[in-house]
């Protein structure tokens, strides 16, 4: 699995591509790899957790209008499960 953080650089341009990023066709919610996700508070960026391969990702998140704009940077970072609620 892996936690992707998004950190904002212009809000006004992330509330612009809002329904891109979440309509990507190549992106992580079009994937189907999205298991949660979220807004930081106070509003300075997000979150995502995800289940795919290391390339699934990586692509997925390459793809994102946020990136792609330069609205956004993102954190990749592996994690492996190991205590479930």
């Amino acid at each position: 699995m892996f936690l992707i953080l998004l950190k904002y650089r212009s809000l006004e341009t992330i509330d612009a591509l809002l329904e891109e990023h979440y309509g990507n066709p190549d992106g992580v919610f079009a994937q189907g790899l999205v298991r949660i996700s979220g807004r930081m508070e106070p509003r300075t960026g997000g979150l995502m957790v995800v289940e795919g391969t290391r390339d699934e990702v990586a692509r997925a998140v390459a793809s994102d209008p946020f990136i792609t704009s330069g609205a956004a940077t993102a954190e990749v970072i592996e994690f492996v499960p190991t205590r479930l609620p």
